[in-house]
């Protein structure tokens, strides 16, 4: 993952999860496990938004020859994705092979977060073999916090008004969703070494292309693999508003691309925060473990949101109070910031901006009527940790990079204030 841009200090760049997966036709309860497995990787990466290809939840199927592979937009599996994006934190874009009536069909990208279907691009212009679905009318741009984006699909790649019309209402990227089967299996190595250039000369152009027309980012996703009666070629990249490419995957196998866009992101409302990151003589820290109501557990520093009126000086103090009953815990330098968007315990997504404090302190415990009295505020548990415990425990932290943090405290080496500390 690299970072290709700098953004406004204190602003947070839309990290993307670019899924080039192995859809299966037909068997949408497969490709649903896997869109999850996604789900939970970029959870876990801290990403704002994961990208599916083209028709990636049912498969590239056919109107004509399995008419009962085709999902509605209220279909079990759509639903079950849909809800997914709450429980994971994390918003999707992803494809089917949607039945609309009777006698409609559409090839069609949904935009889900935090459990709601917000809506839908339908593809325009429709590819060779496509004859059997009906064409949309009309884009749509998609909002996702400060984020405006739109979505291109496949064979439109090879016109211009899919991301012309986005980018024109104000769209910074165009998720460029596809799934382009080759002509013929792929029976051994330079088989696939041919079909994926074939789709770097012709997806990857196009998104370069467009690219430098609009001045947009453009994210490219495919399908990749071998499907009971099609191959696909598997690309997924990251091209800049110049047309470079910034980031891709490396061959046609399936694979999962997170990239940083320097585009800055939030969710409004803004919940400011403060934390404390408390180390004794022994290099340990004293950390508290989160937990929400699907069962996602993660670690941090103690604090929370400031009240109104508080400053995060005041607010740090308060919450150690809270949360540790205090113990006259000395509040030390100030040693970075975060920024990051959560959707918690059930509530509306927000962005929370954090400063960190440091302080050290000897070892204490928290008594068990202090933990009990911290359940409301999710907390189930209070450990001291070393940085290398904390390592190699694989536990999620927050931020992701928190054993290092606890290092460089603990040495004496505390990051300066303006660090950004990261997801």
């Amino acid at each position: 993952m690299t970072q290709y841009a700098t953004i406004p200090e204190d602003s947070v760049p839309v990290r993307l999860m670019l899924a080039s997966i192995r859809c299966e036709k037909g068997d949408s309860e497969a490709n649903l496990a896997s869109h999850i497995d996604v789900l939970q990787k970029a959870s876990r990466e801290g990403c704002q938004l994961a990208v599916f290809p083209e028709m990636s939840l049912s498969g590239s199927v056919d109107p004509r020859t399995d008419p009962g592979a085709l999902l509605r937009i209220d279909s079990g599996a759509v639903r079950s994705l849909v809800e997914s994006t709450q429980r994971h934190s994390v918003g999707a874009v992803f494809g089917i092979a949607e039945q609309a009536g009777t006698d409609v069909s559409h090839i069609t990208q949904i935009y889900a977060t935090a459990g709601r279907l917000i809506g839908v691009q339908r593809k325009r212009q429709l590819g060779d073999g496509e004859e059997a679905f009906t064409a949309g009318t009309g884009s749509v741009v998609f909002d996702y916090g400060s984020l405006r984006f739109g979505i291109a699909i496949c064979a439109e790649g090879g016109i211009d008004y899919p991301f012309d019309e986005p980018t024109s209402a104000g769209a910074s990227i165009v998720l460029f969703c596809a799934a382009p089967g080759l002509h013929g299996r792929r029976t051994d190595l330079q088989g696939w070494r041919d079909g994926h250039s074939w789709w770097e000369s012709v997806g990857l152009a196009d998104a370069r292309r467009h690219a430098c027309r609009t001045g947009a980012w453009i994210a490219l996703v495919t399908q990749a693999g071998s499907t009971v009666d099609e191959d696909f070629p598997g690309l997924a990249a990251l091209v800049s508003p110049d047309g470079g490419v910034v980031a891709r995957l490396p061959d046609w196998n399936p694979g999962l691309l997170t990239v940083d866009v320097p585009l800055a992101f939030e969710v409004e409302p803004v919940r400011e925060a403060a934390r404390v990151l408390v180390v004794d003589d022994t290099g340990r820290a004293l950390l508290v473990r989160f937990s929400d109501d699907f069962g996602h557990t993660w670690w941090a520093a103690p604090g929370g949101g400031l009240n109104p009126g508080e400053d995060h000086l005041s607010a740090a103090r308060r919450e150690l109070e809270e949360e540790l009953g205090d113990h006259d815990i000395r509040i030390g330098p100030e040693i970075g910031w975060r920024r990051h968007t959560l959707s918690f315990n059930s509530r509306p997504w927000i962005t929370q901006h954090e400063r960190w404090f440091a302080a050290r302190h000897r070892r204490f415990e928290v008594s068990a009527e202090q933990l009990a009295l911290l359940e409301t505020e999710a907390v189930t548990d209070v450990r001291w940790w070393t940085s290398d415990e904390l390592a190699d425990s694989g536990l999620v932290t927050a931020p992701r990079g928190l054993a290092d943090l606890v290092r460089r405290v603990a040495s004496g080496d505390p990051p300066p204030p303006g660090t950004d500390l990261g997801v």
